[in-house]
């Protein structure tokens, strides 16, 4: 299974990013690419609206990505999730979408389009705090 990892809120740290790619190599069974928009800046957001969005829309369009997860929650998500719905690409139908938090915003827009999503923890919020290290084990498993 492949995972994409984008940020459509708040970014991801290079700690968190190392982390979680250390502890899903150990499972063996799945593999992570975290988009490189996920260490942009743009005040407290993972990059301009545009950045996220054109990250997030390019992972819905990857035929090879089998599911995609929400690297943190944050508002951010909300002033993209409109845009996000547009003229969904047919590969954004086959993959799983999961996060928390205000991801929320995003699930409800692909829910309502028949999108796949779970709701469960985020690589920032299971990596990046001391005593979550089984959370990415707990995502990548379901």
């Amino acid at each position: 299974m492949k995972i994409a990892i984008v940020a459509p809120s708040c970014t991801l740290s290079h700690q968190a990013a190392d982390r979680l790619q250390s502890l899903v190599s150990e499972r063996g069974d799945c593999e992570i690419s975290i988009h490189p928009q996920c260490f942009l800046s743009d005040g407290h957001f993972a990059g301009t609206d545009e950045q996220r969005l054109s990250a997030l829309r390019e992972v819905m369009a990857d035929p090879a990505i089998d599911a995609v997860w929400f690297a943190r929650g944050g508002y951010g998500s909300n002033r993209i999730a409109e845009a996000s719905m547009a003229d969904l690409p047919d590969a954004a139908r086959s993959k799983v979408y999961l996060g928390y938090s205000d991801a929320g915003f995003l699930h409800a827009g692909l829910h309502k389009a028949g999108l796949n999503v779970a709701w469960g923890p985020m690589p920032r919020i299971s990596c990046g705090r001391a005593g979550r290290q089984r959370l990415p084990g707990r995502s990548t498993g379901w």
